[in-house]
């Protein structure tokens, strides 16, 4: 959801970014289920294999996290100046914000949190 990366430059100052490298793969992993379309045209276009049981989602996921890794770009939001008293008004800016009605799957504000939590 990019409305997080937002939310984060917004409380923290982190570069937009930044802030969505590190929140990059959990969000892939919410949206997941709602767009396996989208993630098997991102999986063909970065070249992988056909996946043996089908998934193309988790293929997907699984090689931004590689590149993620090998570009050394992903943070916990700790590192990133995320206090943990930001982590609710982050995901309350993240549902607030427009470009979250985008997102293949409407989050609610606990699960952002769970995101959030997951990257603290």
């Amino acid at each position: 959801m990019h409305g997080i990366g937002h939310a984060l430059t917004a409380h923290t100052g982190t570069p937009h970014g930044v802030a969505l490298a590190a929140v990059l793969e959990e969000v892939l992993e919410f949206g997941a289920p709602a767009a396996g379309d989208a993630y098997e045209q991102t999986a063909r276009a970065l070249r992988l294999d056909p996946p043996a049981d089908g998934d193309w989602a988790r293929a997907a996921i699984d090689a931004v996290r590689e590149i993620s890794g090998a570009l050394g770009i992903k943070q916990p939001l700790r590192d990133l100046g995320v206090r943990p008293d930001l982590l609710r008004p982050v995901a309350a800016g993240a549902l607030a914000d427009a470009v979250t009605a985008n997102a293949p799957r409407q989050p609610t504000e606990e699960q952002i949190l769970g995101i959030l939590e997951a990257v603290y």
